[in-house]
């Protein structure tokens, strides 16, 4: 089992009700691997936050690990690492 830092930010934090927790993780998972653990705790509203439908996330909250966009590193692919933090941003509009 490795551990991992999970950050929310804004709304996911009323959603979730905490801004961070370490979460244990099976050694070669992966984000998608995470997004279930987490979709399974938080439920369908964080959920729904997340992914746009079953198989693509919204494009309003970005994902990073250790800061870098997993969009740039392998998606939902991306494997996670010992120790690594992991953030959930949701993206900000307005006018």
């Amino acid at each position: 089992m490795l551990n991992v830092k999970i950050i929310f930010l804004s709304v996911l934090v009323d959603i979730t009700e905490i801004e961070e927790l370490t979460l244990p993780i099976e050694d070669g998972s992966n984000i998608r691997n995470i997004l279930e653990q987490l979709s399974s705790k938080f439920g369908k509203k964080f959920e729904e936050m997340i992914f746009k439908d079953s198989k693509e996330l919204s494009k309003y909250v970005i994902i990073t690990i250790n800061g870098n966009d997993i969009r740039t590193i392998d998606g939902i692919k991306t494997r996670v690492q010992l120790n690594d933090e992991i953030s959930f941003i949701p993206a900000i509009a307005g006018g």
